[in-house]
């Protein structure tokens, strides 16, 4: 059975990640990692450090904060046995403006590494986080034996469509196309993961009555959905990239 998580998925309670970059499942998960935050304006840095299947990993969280305008970021480096393989930073520059720089995930040979926060493995029906992770945290996930999606090479131009200003969601659901797909097999399931999108488009308006106007857009891609089949069985989900 698939649960679907806000950034993860659950097979038979165990995490499942399914994106372009990497498909996992049932990491090792390591203890919350928290940013200490400074009393007004200012950086904070903290050194921790953790084992992790043999290997030693140290961990330099780093909060800074300024109020005029308010603007500072996150920033989390992960080094494994002394070496940096992730290095990533989320904030606000001020004036409304968010921004996010560095790698969240690392992948070498068969193993794949990745921070999230406990907010990724909320459950949108429940509102509960997995395994009661605390949702501010950042965590630090440990996959192997992953499997690397197969990429489809698409078409952004779109020239054999009707020249319009606004299209509606049937006019172009027709011209869905494969980002990329995968075969697996955990735990004796398998899994068929199928990622699609409209490339070409962008959606530029919704309303909580259900209209939606799409339009146009180089470089863009619309509606992205991922779907699941498990042992021949569909179990759908939608996923929205990072």
């Amino acid at each position: 059975m698939i649960t679907e998580l806000r950034d993860f998925y659950l097979l038979n309670d165990k995490l499942l990640y399914a994106r372009r970059d990497f498909i996992g499942f049932n990491p090792t998960i390591s203890k919350g990692l928290i940013h200490d935050k400074p009393n007004k304006s200012g950086t904070k840095v903290k050194l921790d450090e953790f084992e992790m299947r043999g290997s030693s990993f140290t961990v330099i969280l780093t909060y800074f904060i300024d109020w005029g305008p308010l603007r500072g970021y996150k920033r989390v480096e992960i080094l494994k046995n002394g070496r940096t393989i992730i290095c990533y930073e989320s904030g606000s520059k001020g004036y409304g403006y968010s921004y996010s720089d560095g790698n969240y995930f690392f992948v070498e040979n068969e193993n794949a590494y990745l921070i999230a926060k406990g907010y990724a493995m909320r459950n949108p029906k429940t509102d509960k986080i997995y395994l009661d992770f605390d949702k501010e945290s950042y965590y630090f996930f440990w996959f192997d034996n992953i499997i690397i999606p197969n990429k489809h090479e698409r078409d952004f131009e779109r020239k054999n469509i009707p020249v319009k200003e606004i299209y509606t969601r049937q006019e172009i659901e027709s011209l869905r196309q494969i980002d990329w797909e995968a075969n697996a097999n955990f735990n004796n399931t398998n899994l068929q993961i199928t990622h699609t999108s409209i490339p070409g488009f962008s959606q530029s308006l919704w309303r909580p009555d259900g209209h939606e106007e799409f339009r146009k857009s180089k470089n863009m891609e619309a509606l992205r959905k991922t779907e699941i089949t498990i042992n021949h069985t569909n179990s759908n989900g939608q996923q929205n990239s990072r």
